[in-house]
């Protein structure tokens, strides 16, 4: 593959204050597919098993091969970008907790970095390994760089929690833009196909679902906008409601936006599975869980590109990739005043 300048983290063109984007950039955590940070003590890190493949997509859905397993959400709704498809070596793997375990079953990893732990990565990290390859990369200690990722991490959750919601952007489908500027959706559920269109810079959208959980059912919403726009997606009482995604897809639109500007993040959402997913295609979103109190991401029948990290990862049936966006140099983007989370690297 030619070298390309690519953004691997997850919001590449954040228009954050000065001070925020100061405190608000992600360059390890963006080289990483799956982050788990939680302790051994409450469950494991990263937990994959069944037919998973990380760092190739090989069977995203066409026309005549219309889903992810054996029902909807294929075909996209109009205005969707799909996910590649192919290998893209970048299925990196961390676990940052000193007591942090993985365990992989039945799957293959093609990366450019491979799996990373604080220490014991191939021992007291590895609570299990079968019928699993790892291509193209390798098993490390790395203390210093599973650091770098929980202080990244960190000051990201201080920087998003003093964010506000923000107009601009609108809604076509289920749900509206109340007197907040929050995404009202009464019942908590979208399942009509919906877009949502991004004003420039960075948009909050903060979703009230009058303490539902937040469920997208038989459904696809489109995340669209021009190339300097970008949005963090928060629930408004997420003590009280989780993220549920069922027969969706989740995609970027066809208006410029880039594939690295979209975030989905809980910031307190306990010990709750708080990200749910269950036959999805994802492409261009990153869905991170910033709580302290050991939650969970689970995810069966899923394919595409993105980023999830959380406490506890509990994977089966995924073909996910980071997958690859060219975008400016990084100079270029500091004098458009757009920094945010923009990682560059070069990539054989």
């Amino acid at each position: 593959m030619e070298k390309k300048l690519i953004a691997v983290s997850c919001l590449a063109l954040l228009a954050l204050s000065t001070e925020a984007q100061a405190d608000f950039l992600t360059p390890t955590a963006g080289d990483y597919l799956l982050i788990g940070r939680g302790s051994s003590s409450d469950g494991v890190a990263v937990q994959v098993g069944s037919s998973n493949s990380l760092g190739q997509i090989f069977t995203v859905p066409a026309s005549s091969d219309p889903d992810v397993d054996d029902t909807p959400p294929w075909p996209l709704p109009a205005g969707a970008t799909p996910p590649m498809m192919g290998l893209t070596n970048d299925g990196n793997v961390a676990v940052t907790h000193a007591n942090g375990t993985y365990n992989f079953q039945d799957i293959n990893i093609w990366a450019d970095l491979g799996v990373r732990a604080p220490s014991g990565v191939t021992t007291s990290a590895r609570d299990g390994w079968s019928n699993s390859n790892l291509f193209n990369g390798s098993f490390a200690n790395d203390a210093a760089g599973m650091a770098a990722i929980e202080a990244e991490l960190d000051a990201a959750h201080t920087a998003i929690s003093g964010l506000s919601a923000t107009g601009g952007w609108s809604v076509s489908g289920d749900g509206f833009m109340n007197g907040s500027n929050h995404w009202q959706i009464n019942s908590g559920t979208v399942d009509s196909n919906t877009t949502i269109t991004l004003d420039a810079g960075l948009n909050v959208i903060v979703i009230d679902t009058n303490d539902n959980d937040f469920s997208l059912n038989n459904a696809g919403l489109v995340i669209d906008g021009g190339a300097d726009s970008s949005v963090i997606f928060l629930l408004e009482n997420e003590d009280q409601a989780n993220f549920l995604f069922t027969n969706a897809s989740i995609t970027h639109g066809q208006s410029g936006i880039d594939g690295n500007s979209i975030l989905f993040a809980t910031l307190d959402g306990g010990n709750d599975s708080n990200f749910n997913f269950s036959k999805v295609i994802v492409n261009g979103a990153a869905f991170w869980d910033l709580s302290e109190d050991g939650g969970e991401i689970t995810m069966n029948n899923v394919q595409g590109c993105g980023q999830w990290i959380g406490d506890h990862l509990n994977f089966n049936d995924v073909q996910l990739a980071r997958c690859e966006y060219v975008v400016p140099e990084p100079t270029s983007l500091a004098l458009l005043g757009l920094g945010g989370l923009l990682v560059a690297r070069r990539r054989r």
